[in-house]
């Protein structure tokens, strides 16, 4: 490996791992990839080039690199980045769908886009009076659920959206108030919400309950 003195960028040739193929060249320092501590040199120079500074012997030679600061990410983009990372946790949380308790069979269902198509036909069918309207939970055989426990299922189904959409909108305005890229990096989908968020997010699902109840 030769590594550049001025930028620290480097260059590999499997075919010469001893071989210092720029001896007169100044510019660069050279390492030996054929022993132990020079291959984990070339590692350490891998996983953090360029922020490094040169350790060299009494011979000028590479002996090990210092490591240096980072500069932040900008703050913008670590934020877009993290709000995608979220949202795909979102998506996957609704996917996964949510267990059901029901007067015909407990189990769990599947919240895929189709899914969703084919609970909303259900529901509409025993909206319009359909004493019961074909169905299935994960792994079980289609069966005709009455129309009470299509209701059921499609309240969870509601319930288990609204939450994890509502929690990953807490989620980005949280983000979204960071004043620093590192606490930024601390917000993962799961993780308790501040206070604040916390209680706002709980009267707005609690207000959706009382909303139903009284329906």
């Amino acid at each position: 490996m030769l590594v550049n003195k001025q930028n620290k960028g480097y260059c590999i040739r499997p075919d010469m791992p001893d071989v210092n193929w720029a001896p007169n060249d100044e510019n660069y320092v050279f390492v030996n990839e054929s022993t132990k501590e020079g291959q984990e040199l070339m590692d350490k120079i891998i996983q953090h080039a360029p922020y490094f500074d040169f350790v060299l012997d009494e011979h000028n030679q590479l002996v090990d690199i210092t490591l240096t600061e980072r500069p932040e990410e900008a703050l913008e983009a670590v934020q877009s980045a993290k709000l995608a990372e979220l949202s795909a946790a979102c998506s996957q949380a609704i996917i996964a769908g949510c267990d059901v308790e029901l007067s015909a069979a407990s189990g769990h269902i599947s919240l895929t886009a189709e899914d969703q198509i084919n609970l909303t036909a259900a529901l509409n069918a025993v909206e319009q009076g359909a004493a019961g309207y074909p169905y299935h939970l994960d792994g079980e055989l289609c069966a005709i659920f009455p129309a009470a426990d299509i209701r059921q299922l499609a309240e969870s189904a509601a319930s288990h959206k609204l939450y994890h959409t509502t929690y990953y909108n807490h989620l980005a305005a949280w983000v979204r108030c960071c004043t620093e890229a590192a606490e930024v990096q601390t917000i993962t989908y799961g993780v308790a919400l501040p206070a604040d968020l916390a209680a706002n997010m709980a009267n707005i699902l609690g207000g959706v309950e009382t909303d139903n109840e009284k329906l």
